[in-house]
């Protein structure tokens, strides 16, 4: 995504503290920045609390600020990917649902909020040690989230959202790390830690006691994340009076939706979102080198060979019939302890791999004979398949916009399915040749583009 340039400040104690009343009084002038209000109210407030963030410690180990869905295991490193103009990614884009809260990972004080063609809704926090955490493109501030007020780890940020030049794209949090001179560092070596489930429950408590509407964050939390509160509930964690009420009322869909998975429901070339969510799960397990292995190749939306080992690896360590299929058994574990339920997709026949390229892909995709061009002849975009999105990860694994490290997807393990992978490396091949937006779909530019290709 297209970022502004940021200020570059904050490179001492003194610089810090000054900044906060030479550069934020003169942005009151400026109706889309919040200045300084609310909880700092005295200019010895703000001194004596940047004073002691800048003389703590850095935090090393950051838990997601992302309050559910996330794992670090989940995320796939951005920072420094190209982007137009000869710029580099100067965050980490945290792929998240929509609507999700975004709470801060330590302690901190509001900098500012913004609100920007690139940024979109942004908030800027000082950070242990000098440090500086951005939050881009948030569908909402957090309530009362203001120029100033100070946040312990788990306050509320915001909620996760696609505004800015995220719009049309997938929602997700762009997080930035600042060092102390101010300069963008890799986010990811950071963000290796998670809250306690206990934890994240406190902190919604709070943020359900503090939203306009808990009723409406409750419903849409538990349609999103209903196996995580089912976890949380059966070791003994107090939920939020509105949870409750929420899982009690979606518990008659629930009870439908997991009758109506049979044995083979998600099985061995079976493709889809839901092989996304199951990837995702074996992958926040990883409990052998078959979990290991997936996670190297990521979570391509192709249910082959990696995933199925790695899946039964899992129902082996759970104590279940190691059957090696999504099956009743194996959804009725995960959906007690995994988070959000993994989506049954229909079976399709097993990915057509690279080495099964034949004439009959010049129907809807041709390559020039050192691959340096590729023509397509529709748009491509997510779920899709067929020999043309095949011919696309060959294409884009030999220019260097690799879909996969190992596995489906890799070089000469390519796949027929438009996956979350072939997306990324789509939307990396975009930024590269600045096609905006770089979403990872394949439209009418970027096929021109591919067509072009030196």
């Amino acid at each position: 995504m297209r970022h502004n340039k940021h200020m570059r400040f904050l490179h001492s104690t003194a610089r810090f503290i000054a900044a906060l009343a030479i550069v934020f009084l003169p942005l009151a002038a400026n109706a889309q920045i919040s200045i300084i209000t609310g909880s700092w109210s005295s200019h010895s407030a703000v001194a004596s609390a940047a004073a002691a963030l800048t003389s703590s410690a850095v935090v090393q180990a950051l838990p997601m600020p992302v309050l559910f869905g996330v794992a670090p295991s989940d995320l796939t490193p951005n920072f420094g990917d190209p982007r137009d103009g000869g710029r580099t990614h100067e965050g980490e884009d945290i792929m998240a649902v929509k609507g999700t809260p975004i709470v801060s990972p330590t302690a901190g004080v509001v900098l500012r909020t913004e609100v920007g063609d690139s940024e979109g809704n942004a908030v800027y926090v000082a950070a242990p040690g000098g440090y500086t955490y951005v939050f881009m493109h948030l569908d909402h501030f957090g309530e009362g989230v203001v120029a100033g007020t100070q946040l312990q780890p788990g306050s509320l940020i915001g909620y996760v959202g696609d505004t800015g030049d995220a719009a049309g794209g997938p929602a997700h949090l762009h997080f930035e790390v600042h060092d102390t001179s101010d300069t963008p560092i890799d986010p990811m070596p950071f963000l290796t830690a998670e809250f306690t489930p206990a934890q994240k429950i406190q902190f919604l408590t709070t943020i359900l006691g503090e939203t306009s509407d808990p009723t409406a964050l409750s419903q849409f939390l538990v349609s999103n994340f209903r196996g995580y509160f089912l976890a949380d509930e059966s070791s003994g964690i107090a939920l939020p009076a509105q949870i409750t009420a929420a899982l009690s009322t979606s518990s008659a869909n629930s009870a439908a939706s997991t009758a109506s998975v049979t044995s083979g429901d998600l099985a061995m070339g079976a493709k889809g979102d839901g092989v996304v969510a199951l990837q995702q799960f074996l992958i926040a397990k990883a409990s052998g080198p078959a979990g290991v292995a997936l996670a190297g190749a990521g979570a391509t939306g192709n249910l082959g060979s990696m995933t199925e080992a790695a899946l039964i690896e899992y129902q082996k360590a759970a104590g279940i019939a190691a059957s090696g299929t999504y099956d009743a058994a194996t959804q009725k574990l995960v959906d007690a302890g995994a988070g959000a339920s993994i989506v049954a997709t229909t079976l399709r026949p097993a990915a057509t791999s690279s080495a099964a390229i034949s004439s009959s892909a010049t129907n809807t995709a041709s390559a020039s004979a050192a691959q340096n061009t590729l023509s397509l002849t529709r748009d491509l975009e997510r779920g899709m398949t067929g020999s043309d999105v095949l011919a696309l990860q060959v294409f884009l694994n030999t220019h260097g916009f690799t879909v996969a490290a190992s596995g489906d997807g890799s070089l000469g393990h390519e796949t027929d399915y438009f996956g979350p992978a072939t997306t990324a490396a789509v939307a990396k091949y975009q930024a590269a040749h600045a096609i905006a937006p770089a979403v990872g779909y394949v439209g009418p530019l970027t096929r021109a583009s591919l067509a072009t290709a030196a």
